[in-house]
């Protein structure tokens, strides 16, 4: 690299690893003060990955915490963060999501452009089911179990509670999958569940228990995943996933085809092209209906994320014109976005459409396969 880009990317890196050492004091706060109150838990995402799959911490950026408790502790959960300062973030509360309005701490520090800023305040999520069934319209079957096998390991100084690693990686697979079809994955989190497919392909032993203990149907949710991690970063693949995805539907098959790589140019180009791939995995054209409702007219704009650590007592009128005036911009961008993503995705329905076609056997040759 050039001299400047390393020097870039060095202190990138320098104020990453101090973010870190910042990220495991919270960690280790947070679980005291939890335990001190009978409170069991599980790391979600985050550095729990490194000590499931031996990634290193330092080498990925993690903006919050994500905690998951069980039903009967969640509200106890949330008042022992009150406690420590954190207050929730307002007007979430309508948005469907997996967790409780994100818990973060009014520290008064605003944006300053800098993404790898130590003193960027860390939220913590309280989440209270491993998928939401209900907003994406599609079965995960048997992600309950998780609590049930969950195990502790060492990691942030302290032994944590976390998902065991077949149910680690369908957490994360879910997730990646979650931000797929609502327009919005990172291309990190795909190539983290790329480097975990690869690093355990000749793990036969890993895959016959991930086989064991996970639904066909919850299965399938994660071969989208790992074909699209594959897709994206030219993985290596277990014969078990390898026979999982091509078990999948001729219509999900077919976005391949097409629309591999739209999820990564939306920044750029707005598309909503994953809004195809959710209709391939429904069951009922209702549901479909629904969700297409639902990702073209959208109803709800979250805040920006920048505005949610100043205490209202303590912003100023600047701040407060120039927060308006910030949020008036974002909000015009994404209407923006969402009125040039609507002729891009009526032309790529067509496309898919008529792919598709080739891609389902004649309705005679389904009814003799069947029988």
């Amino acid at each position: 690299m050039p001299q400047w880009v390393r020097e870039r990317t060095d202190e990138n890196a320098a104020r990453n690893a101090e973010r870190l050492r910042k990220l495991e004091q919270i960690y280790s706060t947070v679980s005291k003060r939890l335990a001190a109150a009978h409170i069991e838990f599980v790391v979600l995402k985050g550095i729990s990955h490194g000590s499931l799959f031996g990634g290193r911490p330092e080498s990925r950026m993690q903006y919050d915490i994500d905690l998951f408790c069980s039903h009967d502790s969640i509200k106890a959960s949330r008042d022992v963060l009150l406690a420590l300062g954190y207050e929730p973030v307002e007007g979430m509360e309508r948005f469907p999501t997996d967790h409780l309005p994100a818990m973060v701490p009014r520290t008064a520090w605003e944006w300053r452009g800098d993404y790898f800023d130590p003193e960027i305040p860390t939220p913590v999520e309280l989440h209270f089911q491993f998928w939401n069934e209900r907003t994406e319209r599609l079965e995960a079957p048997g992600t309950h179990e998780f609590w049930n096998r969950r195990t502790r390991r060492p990691m942030a100084g302290l032994e944590l509670g976390v998902l065991c690693p077949t149910d680690g990686l369908a957490y994360a697979a879910l997730h990646v999958l979650k931000h797929l079809l609502r327009g919005s994955v990172h291309p990190s989190h795909v190539y983290e569940i790329a480097s975990i497919v690869d690093a355990y392909a000749g793990d036969d032993a890993f895959w016959s228990r991930w086989a064991s203990l996970h639904a066909p149907k919850l299965r399938r949710l994660e071969a989208v995943v790992f074909r699209l991690a594959r897709e994206w970063f030219g993985c290596r693949l277990s014969p078990v996933v390898a026979a999982e995805i091509e078990q999948l539907p001729a219509t999900t098959q077919a976005w391949f085809a097409d629309f591999a790589t739209s999820a990564s140019r939306s920044v750029f180009d707005s598309n909503k092209d994953e809004l195809w791939q959710h209709w391939t995995l429904l069951d009922s054209r209702r549901d479909a209906w629904s969700i297409a409702r639902r990702r073209l007219l959208p109803a709800n704009l979250p805040r920006q994320a920048r505005d949610n650590y100043v205490p209202e007592t303590k912003r100023t009128w600047s701040q407060r014109l120039r927060q308006s005036a910030e949020y008036a911009s974002y909000l015009l961008s994404r209407i923006v976005h969402h009125l040039l993503a609507l002729p891009r995705t009526a032309a790529s329905g067509a496309r898919w459409w008529w792919r598709i076609r080739d891609a389902q056997p004649p309705q005679g040759a389904q009814r003799s396969k069947e029988e």
